[in-house]
């Protein structure tokens, strides 16, 4: 008899949650829908297929963010119509509180099935090596920093490490973290962009075109350089600084002897081609160029203890190419981010031309800058007895 009465309680309360969570449930769905289509008989039938897309979006969004939480740091943040849970379902806050449930979480959905999943903690994990910025930052060279970090003073005691070539290895390591860049068709590199952004799979229109002749032309002057052709930027874009550290790590440790790394881009300093021109086109004798410009990133967002040293030598490199090409420099760009330019004391990212640019004005430029470099690491270059 006793058994019996205890299971008779048990169905008892049992009934008595399922009533409550009932009851719950119609008054929360009575409410949202309520004020839900109070919400949307106020707008256009247009407006309203795009309120409830943008719902089912929100949703997608929560689950994959839920799978794959660092990639919050570059989802951009939109502000939705409404909240579901903050502004229609305006059902006590101790209710939900009381059963510890969040609409827009997935996991709480997965804990019905799953009651142990209730009790774990979620947190991102991150690959080893590789560092993610902070929420909303993004590495893009494209994009001027607000606020950059001020330049230091060019008399300040900090000195240039001289160059310690070894022979028969490579002392400069060209690379492109946005590999695919490309530049505007012209008659002789005539080209497909698959995009309106100018880029192409085709590297022989990319940037990397113009890091071959950029090597080429220090190896003839004496220079022994390796040209890295990885590609970073395809499939996903917003990794790309991610993918070159990795491709920077495992070839600075093959290759120990290295000590120049330049990250070879052409810039987009505004999205019309033409105006871009404008700003990134110089003619010197009778020949156009691409016009150069250094980005040194700062320790801003990540620890880069010796970016000012980097900043001294873009200095040097860009004092020197207007010696020799009066007018085919720009401004060097002083930025938050870092750009993986950490990994060396003489790291520099380097945009040559732009979008407005030809593939051959950028190649000319290519061979200015071979030299003004070559003159530069022999002013700077210490004997090595081995």
């Amino acid at each position: 008899m006793i058994k019996v009465r205890v299971i008779k309680i048990k169905k008892i309360i049992f009934y008595i949650v399922a009533v409550v969570l009932l009851l719950a449930l119609s008054t929360v769905s009575s409410s949202f829908l309520r004020k839900s289509a109070a919400e949307l008989e106020k707008l256009k039938e247009s407006d309203r297929l795009k309120v409830i897309g943008n719902l089912d979006k929100r949703v997608f969004q929560e689950m994959f963010l839920w799978a794959i939480p660092a990639a919050k740091a570059y989802m951009p943040q939109t502000e939705a119509f409404f909240s579901l849970e903050e502004k229609l379902l305006n059902f006590p806050k101790n209710i939900f509180n009381f059963f510890s449930f969040r609409l827009f979480e997935p996991k709480n959905y997965l804990a019905f099935q799953i009651p142990l999943l209730d009790l774990m903690e979620i947190e991102p994990a991150i690959t080893p090596g590789i560092e993610l910025p902070p929420p909303g930052t993004v590495e893009n060279e494209h994009e001027p920093s607000d606020n950059p970090p001020p330049a230091p003073p060019e008399e300040g005691d900090i000195e240039i490490e001289g160059i310690t070539p070894i022979s028969g290895k490579p002392l400069v390591l060209i690379y492109h973290t946005h590999t695919t860049e490309s530049y505007r068709p012209s008659q002789t590199n005539n080209y497909q962009p698959r995009d309106q952004a100018f880029h192409t799979n085709d590297l022989r229109f990319t940037v990397v075109r113009v890091g071959e002749v950029l090597a080429l032309e220090l190896n003839k002057l004496g220079i022994p350089v390796l040209h890295n052709k990885t590609v970073h930027d395809v499939p996903t874009y917003m990794y790309s600084y991610s993918n070159s550290l990795k491709t920077l790590e495992k070839v600075l440790k093959e290759h120990p002897s290295i000590q120049v790394v330049l990250d070879i881009h052409r810039d987009a300093p505004v999205p019309d081609p033409q105006k871009a021109r404008e700003m990134t086109t110089v003619m010197i004798e009778n020949k156009y160029y691409s016009r150069i410009m250094f980005v040194v990133g700062t320790d801003k967002t990540f620890p880069h203890p010796h970016w000012k040293e980097n900043y001294k030598f873009a200095l040097l490199l860009q004092n020197k190419l207007e010696e020799l090409y009066p007018g085919i420099t720009r401004e060097i760009d002083i930025r938050k981010e870092r750009f993986n330019q950490h990994v060396s004391k003489k790291a520099l990212l380097v945009e040559i031309g732009s979008h407005g640019n030809t593939l051959e004005e950028s190649m000319e430029s290519a061979r200015a800058f071979a030299r003004a470099l070559a003159e530069v690491l022999k002013e700077l270059s210490k004997p090595k007895s081995e």
